[in-house]
């Protein structure tokens, strides 16, 4: 098991010790959700480039691995991009949440992300900017990466077993004090990346 509350302390002890970000993003998915307000528009993904950038989830030597070439990759499948955040959007009645959906569902929009660059840590990361609780980002230096379709359908799975939820939410909405959680702030995701950090690093 990969989602235990072992685990996650681990991954909350790890993710401090990288000093990352104190607030565990709080501010980050603010700005996520702020740039999303207005749907899948050309300005999302003109944000959504950045941000992809600056979590490094395009570097590296195999092609495409430049902003130009993400961005224009990612133009040519955006009007496809807002129809399946569209659709996505209208089968919950709240925030998408892996909670809630099955691979079928969700399997779409990530396809489109790998039309625009076959690799899992660009896939998870910039579904997970469309849909924070819905997608786990992926990350080479935090956890192993791995085929995404096996490693959602586990943790989802994971995640309807695991039964210490709120445990493992008011743990860690004490450890971003004193930023209070966005309305939106992706537990559900965010605990199963920090189970996923403990179970590779303890």
């Amino acid at each position: 098991m990969i989602t235990t509350l072992d685990n996650f302390d681990a991954g909350l002890t790890w993710w401090c010790k990288k000093n990352w970000a104190k607030d565990f993003l709080n501010e980050e998915y603010a700005a996520i959700y702020a740039a999303r307000a207005e749907g899948i528009t050309i300005e999302w993904w003109e944000a959504t480039v950045g941000r992809l950038g600056q979590w490094r989830a395009y570097r590296g030597p195999t092609t495409p691995n430049t902003k130009a070439e993400i961005r224009a990759r990612g133009l040519e499948r955006l009007a496809q991009i807002g129809s399946e955040f569209k659709r996505l959007s209208g089968c919950a009645p709240a925030e998408p949440s892996i909670a809630s959906f099955s691979w079928e569902q969700v399997a779409p929009l990530f396809e489109l992300a790998r039309q625009i660059k076959q690799s899992p840590v660009f896939c998870s990361k910039m579904c997970h900017f469309v849909f924070p609780k819905l997608f786990i980002p992926m990350d080479n230096q935090a956890s192993a990466v791995f085929e995404y379709e096996f490693y959602w359908r586990g943790m989802r799975d994971e995640w309807s077993r695991f039964l210490p939820k709120h445990e493992a939410k008011n743990r860690l909405a004490d450890a971003m004090k004193p930023a209070e959680p966005h309305p939106l702030y992706p537990f559900e995701s965010k605990i199963l990346e920090l189970c996923h950090i403990g179970y590779e690093h303890r």
